[in-house]
């Protein structure tokens, strides 16, 4: 089995196929558990999240408030970039650019903080949601919380 808390179980593997085939979609532990048609048992599926995150299969995003759950996402990544998401819709995008590494050389000659740029997500809103914010706003009207309709 190897390094203790290491090995491959059946169910971790059923987990991390559930995320393969959905490498777009966030989803909080709670989603998982209750997707699984087997018989796996809630803290089974959280610490498999655990153990993927620790891996670096899985990237893990905090909550915004209190109250809310992590969500969890394919982590398709292996190079060191910063990720931009958006508050609506929940795209996550990478943000491979001179400017992005200019901000963390930045940092790290004239402040000595090195960025974690594994860790680090922007969060704002993507050009269609902010269009479509303008458009409600320009109408009078709020804008409808799709959020969940498209992480499905």
């Amino acid at each position: 089995m190897g390094e203790r808390g290491r090995y491959q179980t059946r169910q971790k593997e059923e987990i991390a196929d559930f995320f393969r085939a959905r490498p777009e979609q966030c989803v909080s532990a709670e989603e998982v558990h209750a997707a699984l048609e087997s018989n796996v048992g809630m803290t089974t599926v959280y610490r498999a999240v655990a153990r993927l995150c620790e891996e670096g299969f899985l990237r893990r995003y905090a909550p915004q408030s209190t109250g809310e759950a992590s969500l969890y996402q394919l982590n398709p990544c292996r190079e060191s970039h910063l990720h931009i998401r958006c508050l609506d819709c929940g795209a996550l995008a990478h943000l491979s650019c001179d400017v992005a590494h200019g901000f963390s050389d930045h940092l790290m000659h004239h402040h000595g903080f090195v960025l974690d740029e594994g860790q680090t997500v922007l969060y704002g809103r993507c050009q269609a949601c902010a269009a479509r914010r303008k458009t409600c706003a320009e109408e009078g009207r709020e804008p409808v919380d799709d959020t969940a309709a498209k992480a499905t």
